[in-house]
């Protein structure tokens, strides 16, 4: 049946989502069952909303329509539009549903718009996509506060400045530039130069301006942390880890002067592994 001709009322589905590849999983071994099995399927939502908004063979009409039917299920009154699963584990842990609707909300986005001025309009995606995320990611592990808070916003920024500074080649591929074009303007690049993977000096210093940028709100999630209680850090662990890992990207990119259009930047497993192990040992 075409989704848009479904019963209005017929609770909407989430199918098991791929996560070999996530560097989210191996933080999420960090928590204990109860909580893992709810990030897990936390974490099975975001992918699916990602997939809706992702896929290369739907229409954006319809891509629009799966979105919105989302959002009127995170409507206040309309949980019982919600897969089950997922509406019991909203209620055990009393999420946030405007922030769910912001990631929604972030996807719709990626629908929408192929290019941001500022980066005050990038900004706001990254809150949607990623920072929004992250808060409702605390809830689920049981951290609250303000200072977790100021993390995970901060983090959540960090994490997806790095993703748009490691796929500019996979974006580009797609017509998509997420850095802003006043950036692009200011350091004399022309949207074709990313388009046709086209390396200049002048492209390089705006790469290098991204991942400053990007470790400004790494700092700024450093602050946050230093300010937890220990409680509170051994709680987040999971999201420290995804810090690590990203911040080992970033560095990686900036060693090799952004060779973005050539490599695609990962952590090896066995590093990931090594990563673990220290924040599962590190005190701070």
């Amino acid at each position: 049946m075409n989704p848009s001709h479904a019963d209005p009322r017929k609770p909407l589905s989430l199918p098991a989502a791929r996560r070999g590849h996530s560097n989210l999983v191996l933080g999420l071994l960090l928590l204990p069952k109860i909580r893992r099995k709810d990030a897990f399927l936390f974490h099975d939502f975001c992918r699916h909303i990602d997939d809706i908004a992702d896929d290369p063979k739907d229409s954006t009409e319809h891509k629009r329509r799966l979105l919105d039917a989302w959002l009127k299920a995170l409507t206040p009154g309309n949980e019982d539009l919600l897969p089950v699963s997922l509406r019991k584990m909203i209620q055990r842990h009393h999420l946030d549903l405007h922030l769910l609707r912001e990631i929604v909300c972030g996807m719709l986005m990626d629908t929408e718009f192929d290019r941001y001025g500022s980066f005050g309009e990038l900004q706001e995606y990254c809150l949607r996509v990623a920072s929004a995320v992250g808060l409702i990611s605390a809830s689920i592990f049981g951290a609250s506060g303000e200072t977790v808070d100021r993390y995970a916003e901060s983090l959540g920024i960090a994490l997806q400045l790095t993703n748009i500074l490691r796929d500019v080649a996979e974006d580009a591929g797609v017509g998509r530039i997420y850095i802003p074009l006043e950036d692009l303007q200011r350091f004399e690049v022309k949207e074709e130069e990313i388009l046709h993977s086209r390396v200049s000096p002048e492209l390089t210093h705006l790469l290098n301006y991204q991942a400053e940028r990007a470790d400004s709100w790494f700092a700024k999630a450093e602050l946050a942390w230093s300010e937890m209680s220990p409680n509170q850090r051994r709680l987040m662990r999971p999201a420290r880890l995804m810090s690590a890992i990203y911040r080992d990207i970033l560095l990686q990119m900036h060693r090799e002067r952004y060779d973005v259009f050539a490599k695609r930047y990962r952590v090896s497993g066995l590093k990931k592994l090594l990563i673990l192990l220290r924040v599962m040992t590190s005190g701070n």
